[in-house]
């Protein structure tokens, strides 16, 4: 679900970072999409781990940290 959605942002924020840094946009959009799983990986794995230490809360430590 998450990488539908940012699936569909890929388009515009590749065209926008292709105009500031002058990159060709295939290319920044191919960047993204290849970006978007490492991305997600890393947020569910840190998530899973926070959640098997008791929670996080507003600040991310967790309990007694």
């Amino acid at each position: 679900m998450m990488f539908g959605v940012l699936a569909k942002l890929s388009k515009p924020v590749a065209k926008a970072v292709s105009k500031k840094t002058g990159i060709p946009a295939p290319t920044v959009t191919r960047a993204i999409e290849v970006a978007i799983p490492v991305v997600l990986t890393v947020l569910s794995k840190r998530a899973a781990r926070t959640k098997g230490k008791g929670g996080a809360g507003p600040t991310g430590r967790g309990r007694g940290k």
